[in-house]
């Protein structure tokens, strides 16, 4: 072995024993801090701060991940009362559910923030007691749309080292994923690829799914067929799907949610 290999070596070794005693000594300190209410707000307030670097800012969000982790009883301190809907919808479908999901969320107590995914690239997910998520359903999978927000999400946070191997359930972050689909073919089975693909991103992140809907849809589009597909498709009749009394049942799941699986 050269001594430019026991070099590297060497320096290989020294990183992976600090890696394995920084993380607690990072969420030592981080939960410390916030548990002094005159720091603990400073601290939070840096997080979402512009003024600082965003790698200074990655890692005092990871920091407090960690804390948490370690301490779950802070999570109580931290909640923020905030809640993110995300979704992406075409034909109005998912629209409707992400709108009835909103009157639920709030009437559960939380504030909540509705954007489509293409205005939700810079929003820190990290920021929000709850991330509701919704989406479509095509060729048993999420649009491309939903699949590109989700990868560049996945590799933001890869970078930012907040994807731990193996991942653990950060306390008090909680997720709730919708999914409209029409199943003219199998039912139910050509939409839960979608679901399980959406809980996947947010089990990496650390979030605990707590809820996987899947709500029935009209089938829009391919004219005459379409129509067809919406009367005689696998589930039956669904023309007007999600109707008023699908999205009036959706909006009491919801505030049921909110309130009694630990999202307030």
């Amino acid at each position: 072995m050269t001594a430019v290999n026991k070099l590297n070596n060497g320096m290989k070794s020294l990183f992976e024993i600090s890696g394995k005693y920084l993380v607690p000594v990072m969420a030592g300190l981080a939960s410390l801090i916030l548990r002094l209410r005159p720091f603990r707000i400073p601290y939070l307030l840096a997080t979402e701060s512009r003024i600082l670097p965003e790698r200074l800012r990655n890692q005092l969000v990871r920091a407090r991940s960690l804390a948490v982790q370690f301490h779950p009883s802070l999570s109580k301190v931290l909640r923020t009362g905030k809640a993110l809907i995300i979704y992406y919808s075409v034909t109005g479908n998912t629209e409707k559910v992400a709108l009835a999901v909103e009157r639920g969320v709030r009437r559960g107590g939380l504030e909540p923030t509705v954007k489509k995914v293409s205005e939700a690239y810079d929003e820190e997910l990290f920021h929000y007691d709850l991330v509701c998520f919704g989406t479509p359903v095509l060729h048993a999978f999420v649009p491309p749309p939903v699949n590109r927000f989700i990868r560049k999400k996945m590799r933001e946070y890869g970078a930012r080292r907040q994807i731990e191997i193996p991942a653990a359930k950060i306390p008090g972050k909680n997720a709730l994923i919708f999914v409209t689909f029409s199943g003219p073919h199998i039912g139910l089975d050509e939409a839960s690829p979608a679901g399980k693909y959406v809980k996947a991103f947010f089990g990496h992140l650390g979030f605990d799914v707590k809820g996987e809907w899947y709500v029935v849809g009209e089938f829009h589009g391919l004219g005459r067929l379409g129509k067809v597909l919406s009367i005689r498709g696998f589930l039956g009749d669904i023309r007007g799907r999600p109707n008023t009394e699908d999205l009036a049942r959706i909006e009491e799941k919801t505030l049921e949610f909110v309130t009694t699986k630990g999202c307030i």
